[in-house]
C-alpha cells in the first residue's frame, strides 16, 4: 500500500517493502492528478523496490563526467571552468590539493557529479569522497 502525501505544496507517494523505502513525486499541485497518477506510480515504486525493474545503469565515471558537463545546469562561465578543471586534474590521476579550500571544492564538485548521477538513474552507487566540504574560512589582516 502506497502513500499519498503533500510536502510544500507537491504531492508524493511513498510505499515500502520490507525494509526498503521509496518516496518519489508526482510534481503536481492538484489533488485529483495525484490520485490519478497514483496507481501506475505504485505499480512503478514496487517493481523497483522487489527487484523486477532495474533503476540504475553503471556508467562508469569518465562517462559520468562527460554527461555531467554536458547537461544543462545553468553554471556561470567561471563555474564551467572550474568544473572542467576539476574533473581533468582528478581523472588524470594528480592528488587533490593539499590546502584545505581548495581540497573541499574538488571534494564537493566531484560529490556532485555522483549525486547528479545517482538522481539521473546513471549509477547504482556513488563514490563519493570523504572529507571536509566546507574548507577553511580566510584569516584576514586589517
Amino acid at each position: 500500500m502506497a502513500t499519498l502525501y503533500k510536502n510544500r505544496g507537491i504531492w508524493y507517494i511513498a510505499t515500502s517493502v520490507g525494509s526498503k523505502r521509496i518516496t518519489r513525486s508526482l510534481r503536481t499541485k492538484d489533488k485529483r492528478i495525484a490520485r490519478k497518477l497514483l496507481p501506475t506510480v505504485e505499480l512503478e515504486l514496487l517493481s523497483e523496490l522487489s527487484g523486477v525493474k532495474q533503476t540504475a545503469k553503471d556508467v562508469p565515471f569518465d562517462e559520468l563526467v562527460r554527461l555531467y558537463l554536458e547537461a544543462d545546469h545553468n553554471w556561470s562561465k567561471r563555474t564551467k571552468e572550474l568544473n572542467d578543471y576539476v574533473f581533468e586534474s582528478y581523472q588524470s590521476g594528480k592528488p587533490l590539493p593539499t590546502n584545505p579550500t581548495s581540497r573541499a571544492i574538488f571534494v564537493r564538485t566531484i560529490n556532485a557529479c555522483w549525486n547528479w548521477g545517482l538522481k539521473q538513474g546513471l549509477v547504482k552507487k556513488a563514490n563519493k569522497l570523504e572529507g571536509d566540504t566546507i574548507g577553511e574560512s580566510r584569516h584576514r589582516v586589517f
